[in-house]
């Protein structure tokens, strides 16, 4: 093959594929591979945000007295004990923040069978009783 067809592969230093405000600050590969997409926060902080912002708007129409008692029943559920080696499903607390109503992923496929949560109910409580 003639010296001059033939083409060297060269790996470029930096990837500029992304145009307009995604454009990460840092101009190396690996920097620009881990950029985080600006909605993966908004998204992680959704139920907080979105209970925020029930609780101000069930303060507007019914006064102080509404929210906080949500919210000392909030802090009552999550209180209430089990036994360590049984599953917590937190079914008055979803019902209190109003998840009871919706259907989602983990509500699907976080079936008991798949869980790694089951521990010989003995051998727990013997380590938790110190024996």
């Amino acid at each position: 093959m003639d010296a001059a067809i033939k083409v060297t592969p060269k790996m470029p230093s930096t990837f500029n594929e992304f145009s307009g405000h995604l454009e990460p600050r840092d101009e190396t590969c690996a920097a620009q591979l881990q950029a985080v997409h600006p909605l993966k926060q908004s998204e992680l902080n959704y139920n907080q945000h979105r209970h925020n912002l029930d609780m101000q708007m069930l303060r507007k129409h019914e006064g102080l007295a509404a929210p906080l008692k949500i919210a000392m029943e909030l802090k009552a559920v999550s209180k209430v004990g089990h036994l360590p080696f049984l599953p917590s499903t937190n079914v008055a607390r979803d019902v209190l923040t109003g998840r009871d109503e919706s259907v989602e992923f983990s509500d699907i496929f976080n079936l008991e069978e798949h869980q790694e949560l089951l521990r010989q109910p003995h051998a727990v409580m013997e380590k938790v009783m110190r024996m």
